[in-house]
């Protein structure tokens, strides 16, 4: 909380009020029409036969913040926002847990990927470190109902099936967020 209370409102007294609402009651690392660059942590999820957790959204269960974008029968890995204060390591068990039920040992840090999408005319910037982990344990009913990654189908894939589908839904939204194909290629030269 400390960073939070060295941060100066950039409006006059009138507006602090205003400015505190939308800007200091969100984290300010996920991104805003005030802020637009938004910081994540991804796992790469990994079983015993080389497969990796990942989201599969459709239609018939998108709601909120994807049914808005506009996106349908896509793939993506965990990805957590950080809260205030949170260590990227927290962020990414709180992730696991969270999406996909699931706990997991860090093995190593893969690289980052730094993409640019529109949301609500805002363009924002979405820096995501990704890490390896290596699967401990898997509950799907330990998933959070409140997130919206909760409405997807958890699904096990292999890098080789996902890295073209990630590269062509890319392509088809025109939003370089939902193509992690990068990271997963640099993984695999990792084996």
């Amino acid at each position: 909380m400390a960073a939070v209370t060295r941060v100066r409102s950039p409006l006059g007294t009138h507006a602090k009020r205003l400015w505190y609402t939308f800007y200091m009651a969100t984290t300010y690392f996920q991104g805003n029409y005030l802020h637009p660059q938004h910081i994540s942590v991804g796992g790469i999820l990994a079983n015993k036969k080389g497969e990796i957790c990942c989201h599969h959204f459709y239609t018939k269960n998108l709601k909120g913040y994807w049914a808005d974008e506009k996106l349908d029968d896509f793939y993506i890995l965990m990805r957590e926002t950080l809260e205030p204060d949170e260590t990227l390591e927290h962020a990414l068990y709180r992730g696991l847990q969270e999406e996909f039920g699931a706990t997991g040992k860090i093995i190593d840090y893969v690289g980052s990927i730094k993409s640019t999408f529109k949301h609500k005319e805002i363009d924002i910037e979405k820096t995501t470190l990704y890490f390896l982990c290596e699967l401990i344990s898997q509950d799907l009913s330990k998933r959070a109902e409140d997130d919206i990654e909760s409405k997807s189908t958890v699904e096990w894939q292999t890098s080789d099936y996902l890295i073209p589908l990630m590269k062509a839904q890319a392509t088809r939204f025109g939003r370089t967020d939902v193509d992690e194909s990068s990271i997963l290629e640099r993984m695999k030269t990792r084996k």
